[in-house]
């Protein structure tokens, strides 16, 4: 670490000032001051490395490394290299840092090879935390190109993106790590081991939208726990269980209704109020709005995202069809982000009963009256909805 290599030079300059007051006493004035402008000297050169560690990044660190450790062989490869390994990089690593994890690697030959080569390219700055899959024996320079390119990096990263169902994420879990999707679905068929928050009623919703870096052999099992874990740690401020109470609905309730704005809107700010369209069909007495009639629930059972629903299976019967069945879906449609979850706990005030997102303005419109529902679908037909 940097903070090793500058600790070390500054507790020299204090054992010699140290060892200068007490040789101090019976000395002469020239002594002194030479001893005096001795220990300014250092203590300079000290603050100039300072200063330099603290305006680099990995660049700034290794250039300032590789000058501390100037006596450190920096002997380098001379091949294209041969073979592969899987190195991590640790977040906040320096240039060093990263030097030696490739040395005991054997993709470079030294650390002093690489510090050179990443203090000479400004791009080094960039190197991102997560696994790497990276030849052996290379040139120092071809090992910082390695660490550059996207594709090696990319092959061990996952991004769950809002909205995506269970099934996507893990279909798309099998492309990226080679294990059959088959599975990865026997896992959350028996999701036990995930250690779901206690209200869950199933996989759905709690896979958590975010980027993930996978860990090479890591089981399947503990890659998926992994996203559910992280949905804990991010909810855990948004007070799930007691914001439901004081909506008089379940913490289940919560994440299956924003799974469903996640499905319906695309703008963050319209989801309070698409909140308030459902809890305010879900509260009505007067028998108008028994069902939530929403299409997002009935392609969620059928796995259809793509065209206009056919009427056949908009009849369908299934748990999620919305247009036969009262109430809420039996559970989420989506693994639904932050905002989504902020809208389900905090809706709206307003007395709207329908709402319908606009395909060509990417808006949604929202109605309390039947004349203002009907100018709402002409203006949703009018754009080529169907």
């Amino acid at each position: 670490m940097i903070e090793d290599d500058l600790d070390e030079l500054l507790d020299d300059a204090s054992d010699s000032q140290t060892s200068h007051s007490r040789r101090h006493t019976g000395r002469g004035r020239g002594s002194h001051s030479r001893r005096r402008h001795g220990a300014a000297s250092k203590l300079i050169a000290i603050l100039v490395i300072v200063a330099a560690i603290l305006c680099g990044g990995i660049y700034g660190a290794g250039k300032v490394i590789g000058r501390i450790s100037s006596g450190e062989s920096a002997v380098d490869y001379a091949g294209p290299g041969d073979g592969s390994v899987i190195v991590q990089i640790q977040a906040g690593s320096t240039a060093r840092d990263i030097a030696r994890v490739l040395a005991f690697a054997e993709v470079v030959r030294t650390p002093a090879a690489f510090v050179n080569a990443a203090a000479a390219d400004e791009r080094s700055r960039s190197i991102q935390p997560g696994f790497y899959k990276l030849k052996q024996h290379v040139r120092a320079v071809d090992a910082l190109a390695s660490l550059l390119d996207v594709k090696s990096h990319t092959l061990f990263r996952l991004t769950i993106a809002e909205g995506m169902t269970t099934r996507q994420v893990l279909t798309a879990l099998a492309d990226r790590t080679g294990q059959p999707l088959s599975a990865f679905e026997e896992i959350v068929k028996n999701p036990g081991e995930l250690q779901l928050p206690s209200y869950a009623a199933g996989i759905e919703g709690y896979l958590y939208p975010s980027t993930y870096d996978l860990r090479p052999g890591a089981s399947g099992a503990a890659t998926i726990k992994s996203f559910v874990d992280k949905f804990k740690a991010e909810t855990a401020g948004l007070g799930i269980e007691g914001g439901a109470a004081a909506l008089g609905r379940s913490p289940q309730d919560i994440v299956t209704v924003a799974s469903i704005i996640e499905r319906e809107v695309k703008n963050p700010d319209e989801g309070p109020k698409v909140a308030r369209v459902i809890y305010n069909r879900l509260a009505d007495t007067s028998g108008r709005f028994r069902r939530l009639d929403l299409d997002s629930t009935t392609r969620y059972a059928l796995d259809e995202y793509e065209g206009p629903l056919t009427q056949s299976q908009l009849a369908a019967n299934n748990p999620y069809n919305t247009r036969k069945v009262p109430g809420l879906p039996p559970g989420a449609i989506s693994n639904p982000g932050k905002w989504a979850l902020e809208s389900a706990l905090h809706p709206a005030a307003g007395p709207w009963m329908y709402f319908v997102s606009l395909p060509k303005s990417n808006v949604t419109v929202f109605a309390t009256t039947d004349r203002e529902w009907q100018d709402a679908l002409a203006r949703y037909r009018a754009e080529g909805g169907t």
